[in-house]
């Protein structure tokens, strides 16, 4: 059992062991003052991820990097497993699907 989770997590280049769980490495682009963005963390920091913020509104590299994943600038933008969700809450629970895989 341990060697199927250590083989899904080599596979996985985005999740992390940390003791003995794996925890979902989460890209959210958002700007300060947005709620969903807001509740995005709040959403990701409870469940353990490891959530790397970039600030779009200060950051012209993260503003980039939005436009080249979705094609246009829209906050907050969540990347996990190389999925690309724009906006939060209208994607919720396939993010909380996602989130326990």
């Amino acid at each position: 059992m341990l060697a199927e989770a250590l083989k899904r997590v080599k596979a996985d280049a985005h999740a992390k062991w940390y003791g003995w769980r794996i925890v979902k490495k989460v890209l959210l682009f958002t700007m300060e003052g947005i709620a969903d963005g807001e509740a995005a963390l709040a959403f990701f920091q409870a469940r353990g991820a490891a959530v790397e913020v970039r600030d779009v509104g200060r950051d012209p590299e993260a503003s980039q990097e939005v436009f080249r994943l979705a094609g246009r600038l829209a906050v907050p933008t969540v990347l996990i497993d190389e999925r690309v969700f724009l906006g939060f809450s209208a994607h919720r629970e396939e993010i909380e699907t996602l989130m326990r895989e």
